[in-house]
């Protein structure tokens, strides 16, 4: 994919929650110039390809530590939607060092429904998707 590939008036889509959260977008344009204006918000996705890449393989590695029970599905969750600790906290309203506790099973096993509603609401998942592990949910 090129930045010809890039069409430069669609116009923009948001969701409440990606509105809340800081994006540094680097984006080339017509003339082949770096810019960090964002005039679409859209281009995360052109930018983002080797991250998501890279999130997938990070997906399947933790994926291997909850079936031995080492993390909690959050974990997998999180990069399976392409998130990382710091916007995952964001979206969720806490701490990245609190977030990274519920990584852990024996805390994951201790959080209340409320709780993991808000996850499964970010996710889009079913709560019991996390508690009994639904990798393909």
């Amino acid at each position: 994919m090129t930045t010809k590939d890039v069409k430069q008036n669609q116009p923009m889509t948001h969701d409440t929650r990606w509105k809340k959260m800081a994006w540094t977008i680097y984006k080339v344009d017509d003339q082949g110039q770096y810019k960090t204006k964002v005039e679409r918000y859209d281009d995360h996705l052109i930018m983002t390809v080797p991250f998501a890449d890279a999130s997938q393989e990070k997906a399947e590695e933790v994926r291997q530590r909850v079936l031995k029970n080492e993390s909690s599905p959050i974990e997998y969750f999180m990069y399976k939607r392409l998130l990382d600790p710091k916007a995952l906290a964001q979206a969720m309203g806490m701490t990245e060092w609190r977030l990274k506790r519920h990584f852990k099973p024996g805390v994951f096993e201790k959080l209340d429904r409320n709780k993991l509603q808000e996850y499964a609401k970010i996710f889009n998942v079913q709560v019991d998707d996390l508690i009994n592990f639904r990798e393909d949910a």
